[in-house]
């Protein structure tokens, strides 16, 4: 698709990525800038930058929303806002001041202290791969693409480069700075695209040009039960997401995690609301959209460019830019921190342990460019990643909470292969076979836990 944006929509844009890069690169003459300041700002994020960066970081795959309810309708709620409001209250009554109080400031930090260093670099492994930034830098690479019309090869480039530039000295303070500048611009952005198009063709008018299954919460018959169930179990990955740990190990207390999480969820519900209204008029008024070069990940910015007027058009896209690149650095930071301290034959000195993150995130950023554009969909991305590896970190990551159940290095590290393992196999012979008959109709994640699941309780009570 062709530029379309008028010169104020470009003049936006380039401000918003100048403000994002000066807020990012600040920093306070009188401001102390240790070890644990680049890994969790000093351990004293209070209430409000706490829930600007939980809000941003967990809503990165805005386009992958859009595409979701564009082909799928309000089931959208059920399968990317109801079971992660479920998982994280659980998480904010019973891990939060866990996390807190305790000294480990990554999962397999907390994973070596519970088991051993084997156990310990195979949760590393997988964090990393968890936390690619991959979905959000395709994202990005279709919104670039979509506002230049340069390729999207190019568009996953720039993305990547704007995104991280500022974590290099910075780290996790420049993260949270960023993030607060970006929770502003998101809701903005979609409350204005609402109101103009509410005014433009009322709700309960759109309501009723949606197709029947697009306005049943069970998804009619694109849903089957099965795949609902499983999209439910992947909200379970809170539990092990890094990004989740990472906060409220930062958080100045145990209060702070657990009330900044609810608050989160309050808002997560707000803007659940208003990217689903905003998808659903993508059904609308974009009816032709498969057919679309860009597919249904474009949903959003293409009903932007065909409501909005310059200017408002250039907020809107601000705002998109802003949710997913808000997530991008986050995970990018959350997988060098991984590659460069957890992998480490044993923990280094501070400055030493600095300057591998930082080529981390050099690593990091490479890799995730190189698997945007292998697989290019956002959807697809996050189901396979979450599917394969979530059985590996689960079990043994919430027996670290359980104090009773004691495990060696090698039942745990046991525990996550067989999970992952599994989960893997199940797919690959779905991939052979088809998913059409006897057990392979399962998804991998369902064998895939039940089997770690069954190792465990097999090892603690031979233990």
């Amino acid at each position: 698709m062709a530029p379309s944006l008028a010169s104020i929509d470009i003049i936006l844009i380039a401000i918003y990525l100048g403000g994002l890069l000066y807020v990012g690169l600040r920093r306070k003459r009188s401001e102390r800038f240790s070890h644990t300041d680049y890994l969790l700002g000093g351990r004293r994020l209070t209430l409000l930058p706490f829930i600007a960066t939980l809000v941003t970081t967990w809503y990165g795959g805005i386009l992958g929303v859009g595409e979701f309810t564009w082909s799928y309708g309000i089931v959208n709620l059920l399968v990317f806002a109801i079971p992660y409001y479920f998982f994280a209250a659980l998480y904010a009554f019973w891990l939060a001041k866990r996390i807190q109080a305790d000294k480990a400031i990554t999962i397999p930090e907390r994973l070596r202290r519970s088991f051993g260093s084997r156990s310990a670099r195979s949760g590393a492994l997988l964090i990393m791969l968890l936390a690619t930034p991959a979905p959000y830098l395709l994202m990005l690479g279709v919104l670039i693409n979509l506002c230049t019309g340069i390729s999207l090869w190019y568009g996953v480039l720039l993305g990547t480069l704007f995104s991280t530039v500022y974590l290099w000295s910075g780290g996790f303070r420049a993260v949270v700075r960023t993030d607060v500048f970006q929770f502003i611009l998101m809701f903005g952005g979609f409350v204005t695209l609402l109101a103009v198009l509410a005014s433009r063709l009322p709700v309960a008018q759109m309501w009723q040009a949606l197709p029947s299954d697009h306005r049943v919460l069970g998804g009619g018959a694109a849903m089957d039960s099965q795949v609902l169930l499983v999209w439910f179990l992947v909200a379970s990955w809170t539990f092990v997401d890094p990004g989740f740990y990472q906060r409220c190990a930062a958080a100045r207390d145990g209060a702070t995690a657990t009330k900044g999480i609810f608050f989160s969820i309050a808002l997560w519900f707000v803007f659940d609301i208003l990217t689903t209204l905003a998808g659903l008029y993508a059904v609308v008024l974009l009816p032709d959209l498969g057919n679309h070069v860009a597919g249904p990940v474009a949903a959003y910015p293409l009903l932007g460019m065909q409501v909005l007027p310059p200017g408002l058009l250039g907020l809107f896209l601000v705002a998109l830019l802003a949710v997913v690149m808000s997530t991008v650095d986050s995970f990018t930071f959350i997988s060098a921190t991984t590659l460069g301290r957890d992998f480490a034959p044993d923990y280094l000195e501070p400055h030493v342990e600095t300057r591998r993150i930082q080529w981390g995130i050099v690593i990091t950023a490479v890799l995730g460019l190189s698997l945007a554009l292998l697989v290019p969909s956002v959807v697809e991305l996050w189901y396979l990643l979450a599917s394969i590896l979530v059985p590996g970190l689960l079990v043994p990551v919430l027996i670290t909470f359980r104090p009773s159940v004691l495990l060696s290095d090698e039942q745990a590290l046991l525990i996550s292969i067989v999970g992952v393992g599994v989960a893997a196999l199940w797919y690959l012979l779905q991939y052979r076979f088809g998913s059409d008959s006897g057990l392979l109709v399962l998804q991998p994640m369902l064998p895939g836990l039940a089997a770690s699941g069954l190792v465990a309780m097999i090892v603690h009570r031979w233990r």
